[in-house]
């Protein structure tokens, strides 16, 4: 049994299981203009391209958006699930320029996968849909061979990156709906060729007692795990060529991520 933070509706949870994915409607639609507001105050103006806060090395900024995004979502977090604990919130956006395609991938590994998972919470603060920048996802896509994911890990997706983009499920949204996914799910989206820049708020969400870790991969193809306390999702400036104290003294891992191929991808009619 894989540990993770709960829905606290069955139907809800039992969706997440086998699809790996979960859309909830207008839930978090009060939380939008406060979220705008924090976002005009502490971002500004949005970048070209796409731009997540964790990115900067500005540490005050880095604790200033987590805790105000925090304070917006957690109550609509509590309201959906339970047995959860937030490791990181951030501000992600696209300009309004072709720069910023995100391809199919999964986020970093934030616990000991497979045993444990984690979900990312991620609510537009506008409208999203082909035009600027909506979620894609690949349904049943956590089922695929275990791979890890970290700073310097190789791409086990490169291979395959093409054929999950045609399976992929497209998810427009309003602004305030909710996306919640299993970070092992593949997922990617368009550049924003609207005339409005994109925003989003997310946070990443573990089970209240796993161990936050974080893997790291030497140019030698040597890799660690490390221990970390939450606070290294904000300590460490995401894509640095070293790691803050609050990661600890890592550990060599025996694993290579395998290179995956077509037949490792779910088949689109097996899930409904």
């Amino acid at each position: 049994m894989v540990v993770r933070p709960k829905f606290r509706d069955e139907a809800l949870d039992s969706c997440l299981e086998s699809r790996g994915y979960v859309m909830v409607p207008t839930i978090a639609r009060a939380a939008v203009r406060p979220l705008r507001r924090v976002h005009r105050a502490l971002v500004g103006r949005v970048p070209p391209g796409f731009h997540s806060t964790p990115y900067s090395d500005d540490l005050d900024h880095k604790v200033a958006v987590n805790a105000a995004i925090q304070a917006a979502l957690l109550p609509v977090v509590d309201e959906l699930l339970t047995g959860y604990r937030p490791l990181l919130a951030s501000f992600i956006s696209k300009g309004c320029d072709e720069g910023g395609q995100m391809p199919p991938h999964m986020d970093w590994t934030f616990v000991d996968e497979p045993m444990s998972a984690s979900l990312n919470f991620w609510v537009p603060l506008v409208d999203v849909d082909c035009r600027n920048g909506a979620m894609s996802v690949l349904p049943g896509g956590h089922r695929i061979p275990h791979t890890i994911r970290g700073t310097g890990t190789d791409n086990p997706f490169a291979e395959i990156e093409s054929k999950a983009a045609e399976r992929m499920v497209e998810i427009p949204m309003r602004a305030g709906d909710v996306l919640i996914h299993d970070h092992r799910v593949l997922h990617a989206s368009p550049p924003n060729r609207s005339r409005r820049p994109r925003v989003v708020a997310a946070v990443a969400l573990v089970d209240e007692y796993s161990r936050a870790v974080h893997y790291w991969q030497d140019p030698g193809g040597v890799l660690a795990r490390h221990v970390v306390d939450d606070r290294f999702f904000t300590d460490h400036t995401f894509g640095a060529s070293c790691l803050p104290p609050s990661a600890h003294q890592g550990s060599a891992v025996e694993f290579r991520n395998p290179v995956l191929s077509a037949a490792d991808l779910p088949v689109p009619e097996t899930v409904s």
